[in-house]
């Protein structure tokens, strides 16, 4: 079933129309709990990956003796399945030229950080001939809530605006003025796109934190892996309109902190274009 984000009950950037200069195309991907296979785009589903490629391992974490209890981890870590999209399903992704897949994969074991550290492989399906049918397990002390249920995605384009703090000042007062007047509110109902996407700006919980790389460039938001569809009083503009029951709790079975998300970018100006990842929880 394609989910649907239903039609706003005002034209923000009618009202406002300083914002139409800062709309941006978010995909929402709407992940659901459904079967899902390698040769599919998913959250939390099988990767495609080649069964003569070693499944890649944390080499920065080691549980210490004695740990809440937990065993010793004499061996690194391996990661596990975050998201898989491929180029048909979501053309918006910075594909490199001899790429149609993008995979997301995490350490599932808190770091000094207590959200996943990612890595991100970019993949051409056709040159995997044989897949990996036996998937590693995950290690002994994972945490439950990076461990994520295989979900179906259905991907929407709709255009979104900044979180107001990414606004000039003036706009800005303008805006919340124009908020405390009516049924509306600019943030919860009318801005940024909440829940699991690709692209777009980044609905953050407090004031925007854009991060850079190691070298110092501004990154790209990448993708968005959140623990619920919407949050607050955001469900009454955002959630589908082909489920007019509100979902609650979390989808993806992801938890980071107090119910926030994971938001993943990317540096298009180093070599490799690599990633980082940090979370609003």
């Amino acid at each position: 079933m394609r989910l649907t984000t239903p039609s706003k009950p005002v034209d923000i950037a009618a009202v406002f129309p300083e914002l139409a200069a800062y709309a941006r195309t978010t995909v929402r991907l709407h992940p659901r709990p459904g079967a899902v296979g390698v040769h599919d785009s998913s959250v939390g589903g099988p990767l495609l990956w080649p069964a003569d490629e070693p499944w890649p391992v944390c080499e920065g974490f080691r549980m210490d003796s004695g740990h809440e209890g937990q065993p010793w981890h004499r061996e690194p870590v391996a990661l596990v399945a975050a998201a898989q999209l491929y180029q048909r399903d979501v053309p918006e992704l910075p594909f490199f030229p001899d790429a149609d897949v993008l995979q997301l994969l995490w350490c599932p074991i808190p770091h000094a950080t207590f959200y996943p550290e990612v890595s991100v492989r970019w993949r051409l399906a056709e040159e995997v001939d044989h897949p990996l049918s036996d998937i590693p397990a995950p290690s002994p002390g994972s945490q439950e809530d990076f461990l994520l249920r295989p979900c179906t995605v259905s991907p929407e384009r709709v255009v979104e605006y900044p979180h107001p703090e990414d606004l000039p000042e003036q706009l800005r007062e303008r805006l919340y003025a124009w908020g405390r007047t009516g049924r509306w509110s600019y943030f919860y109902h009318l801005s940024v796109a909440p829940g699991t996407k690709v692209g777009g700006w980044i609905r953050f919980a407090q004031d925007p934190l854009w991060q850079r790389c190691y070298q110092g460039h501004l990154t790209d938001h990448l993708l968005t892996i959140a623990t619920s569809e919407s949050e607050g009083g955001s469900h009454q503009t955002w959630d589908p309109v082909e489920e007019p029951e509100r979902r609650p709790g979390a989808v993806t079975g992801l938890r980071v902190g107090d119910a926030g998300s994971l938001f993943v970018a990317i540096c298009h100006e180093c070599w490799g274009r690599p990633v980082l990842s940090w979370s609003d929880g």
